[in-house]
């Protein structure tokens, strides 16, 4: 066989290797990265398809975080379970299934019959937490629009979410591929509704908190997200809310785990060798649509060995910088698999005091 043929292959065996190492060092697995910015919250005054309690319509910032692309499942939470850090859901059955919790059959659709702090627990054991209110809006409706549903305002059809009591019970997660919201993320509306980190009070919007908000200190509720498969169509919306007493479970919500981008990069870990170590963080913002080469020394270009491949949108940590070589800038980074070498500034942006 042709060497040079031969040596071509190798070259993109190495490259598949490296890009399919990248995205457990761009995103945490089965995750999806939400950027940092302003974006609305609630519902428009005019908005007669909302509740009162979704209003006002407000601007909120948040800083950047991942969030989980589909509910966390029975086969997720018996693990959980297992390991003797969560307990079992207050009932194994579903609204129409006896046995729903532990039949096989049921293992990739939302477990149920979880309390709130069951989901925290749960999120914890997987080293996340649940999201915020505020966060779990952002994932659904993106940055830029006044949805009314993650896909858009286009009307409901049964390719978008379970819903309307068809077939009256949970469906296998993440499989409306159209009905996904603006960042990929699965089943905000329909399947099931979801516990947040927030106590409720209906009129907390007033409060137009504005800066990553977290919801009122104390209360006698937590706060619930996103349309259940018993909703009808018409009460439809991605600003939907209502409280629930985090002691009580139902089988109508489940929960999907959050995470913030210092909980994601190692931040704690190494504040156990430093107590003063402030880590400093970037996002990967590249001309190149598939990111960038994580090279072993700066300014080297393609004489030195490539790490991996990061992708667009990934968050890694600041090790050294800048060094200037031949006019151009170069950190050394570290990805959040563990990664670390040089790439040029130019395709790095600084965040804003992530969290």
């Amino acid at each position: 066989m042709n060497k040079k043929f031969l040596f071509l292959i190798s070259g993109l065996i190495l490259l598949l290797s490296a890009a399919s190492s990248v995205l457990s060092a761009g995103t945490p697995l089965d995750m999806v990265f939400i950027p940092s910015g302003y974006s609305m919250m609630g519902a428009e005054y005019g908005d007669l398809f909302a509740e009162s309690n979704t209003k006002p319509y407000h601007l909120v910032y948040l800083d950047a975080f991942y969030m989980d692309v589909h509910e966390v499942t029975n086969a997720d939470y018996a693990v959980c379970v297992s390991a003797g850090k969560c307990t079992v859901p207050e009932s194994v059955a579903s609204k129409t299934r006896d046995d729903y919790y532990t039949n096989p059959t049921y293992s990739s659709f939302p477990v149920v019959n979880v309390t709130w702090q069951e989901a925290a627990d749960y999120c914890a054991f997987v080293e996340k937490r649940l999201p915020t209110e505020a966060e779990w809006e952002r994932a659904a409706r993106g940055k830029d629009d006044n949805r009314r549903y993650p896909w858009g305002s286009g009307s409901p059809r049964n390719y978008n979410m379970n819903i309307s009591l068809i077939p009256g019970d949970t469906e296998r997660v993440n499989i409306y591929s159209q009905g996904l919201s603006p960042y990929g993320v699965a089943d905000m509306i329909g399947n099931v509704s979801e516990w947040t980190s927030d106590w409720y009070d209906a009129s907390w919007y007033d409060e137009k908190e504005q800066t990553d908000p977290q919801g009122p200190q104390t209360g006698v509720e937590k706060v619930v997200r996103g349309n259940s498969y018993e909703d009808e169509i018409s009460k439809l919306h991605l600003a939907s809310r209502y409280g629930m007493s985090p002691e009580s479970s139902s089988f109508t919500v489940g929960f999907r785990c959050a995470k913030g981008i210092r909980e994601s990069v190692g931040y704690n870990t190494l504040l156990k060798d430093n107590d003063e170590y402030e880590p400093e963080f970037a996002y990967i913002k590249a001309g190149n649509e598939n990111g960038i080469f994580l090279l072993a020394e700066p300014g080297s270009g393609y004489g030195s060995p490539m790490i991996c491949v990061i992708p667009n949108g990934a968050v890694i940590e600041i090790v050294a910088g800048p060094v200037n070589i031949n006019y151009s800038e170069w950190y050394q980074i570290r990805t959040q698999n563990g990664e670390s070498g040089w790439t040029l500034a130019s395709a790095i942006v600084f965040a804003e005091d992530p969290k």
